[in-house]
């Protein structure tokens, strides 16, 4: 997973502004519009890649303190420069499913935009966020999860081949798994019910088309803090 994200790694952005029809950011400040993080917050930026999310979480929290974590260095280095001279943000090489390099109850906030249908443990990956985070924390997941209708999803899988033969000269093979990892993963329904085995309710979600996804998560346990019971919210957008 490494040495093929390294591969696109500066052609990341791009591509991703291609395949979403440059719809990406809206979505990303989609779900950031609903977050309401006390002063100086702890973010951790799950499988941040370039730094995107983390340049819109500290658009919309200027005092959070963020960090990025990415399996790739090649991603990370074009971070830090997209966020050079930014204070309150750190990146550092490491495993999702793993965290061990953060202790327990450290955030209150963890995000991952684009990221989980790469993991290949995600309940494992889901339980260090459950974790890392705060009793009172939040998990928000932007994903490109695999669409239920089979309508929905061979357009996806079309407009996805489309990309990758057109602009993807060089890094096929690469396009040719991101293609496939729409189609292989999870449902959003079913990324639920993972997130629910390790401790997480969801409480919000919003659907982007056409097959994105934001679902927004606190610990099943925490008092006083979801929103109804079960998916609660939801807005198709």
């Amino acid at each position: 997973m490494r040495a093929l994200f390294s591969s696109i790694a500066d052609r990341y952005d791009r591509m991703n502004r291609v395949m979403s029809l440059a719809l990406d950011r809206r979505w990303r400040q989609k779900v950031i519009a609903d977050l309401d993080l006390p002063p100086r917050a702890n973010v951790l930026d799950l499988a941040c890649g370039t730094g995107d999310f983390t340049a819109a979480l500290l658009q919309r929290f200027p005092d959070a303190c963020v960090t990025g974590v990415d399996l790739t260095p090649e991603m990370l280095a074009l971070a830090r420069q997209k966020l050079a001279g930014a204070s309150g943000v750190t990146f550092c090489t490491g495993d999702a499913q793993d965290l061990a390099a953060f202790t327990d109850a450290t955030f209150d906030l963890v995000v991952c935009a684009f990221g989980f249908r790469n993991f290949p443990d995600k309940e494992k990956a889901l339980a260090a966020c459950h974790r890392v985070l705060k009793p009172a924390g939040r998990l928000v997941v932007l994903e490109l999860f695999r669409p239920t209708s089979r309508l929905v999803g061979a357009l996806v899988n079309i407009w996805l081949s489309l990309v990758a033969f057109l602009f993807a000269s060089g890094a096929r093979k690469a396009y040719a798994y991101l293609r496939r990892s729409v189609s292989e993963t999870v449902s959003a329904d079913a990324f639920v019910s993972l997130a629910a085995r390790v401790g997480f309710r969801c409480n919000r979600r919003r659907t982007f088309f056409p097959s994105a996804t934001g679902l927004s998560f606190r610990s099943a346990d925490a008092h006083g803090v979801l929103l109804g019971s079960g998916i609660g919210s939801s807005q198709v957008l």
